[in-house]
């Protein structure tokens, strides 16, 4: 659930609206029922694509719970399954150029977050996702809540 929770936070708000683009290498590329030619250019942006309602049933909701086996099990062979494509399920890339620390990263997330939900109960004044706001620089910056963090354990 924890990978879950990552991939739904990478989605609402991804670390960049950047387009992965790409130039079509073969004549009449066909994905689910859009046509391309040889020489067209392609741009994967993840999201446009994540809040796309089409696409992602009721996109503006955090739910985790989207990104478990069997959700992604009932996407496969429809047009919804495009957000299960690698380039858009991780913030590292893909393939020849996926950053190399990414592992070292993604391991370091779920230890950094299990550890702070251990030891931590986190609350805020802000309890509806419509609420946080956001702003766009070279990185999609949240513009965080004044956070509480009360020790869930008290010291002996």
């Amino acid at each position: 659930y924890l990978h879950a929770l990552i991939r739904e936070t990478h989605r609402l708000t991804p670390v960049g609206a950047i387009g992965l683009t790409k130039t079509v290498d073969v004549d009449h590329l066909e994905v689910h029922g859009h046509k391309m030619e040889k020489g067209d250019v392609v741009s994967l942006e993840s999201y446009s694509q994540g809040m796309n309602s089409d696409l992602v049933e009721n996109p503006e909701e955090f739910r985790p719970e989207r990104w478990l086996r069997d959700a992604v099990e009932a996407r496969k062979g429809s047009p919804s399954e495009i957000i299960d494509h690698p380039f858009l399920a991780s913030p590292f890339s893909q393939g020849a150029r996926k950053c190399p620390g990414s592992r070292v990263a993604t391991n370091e997330i779920k230890v950094l977050l299990s550890q702070l939900v251990l030891d931590w109960k986190i609350s805020s004044p802000i309890t509806e996702l419509e609420n946080v706001r956001y702003q766009q620089q070279a990185t999609i910056e949240v513009k965080l809540p004044c956070l509480q963090f009360e020790p869930r354990l008290q010291p002996k």
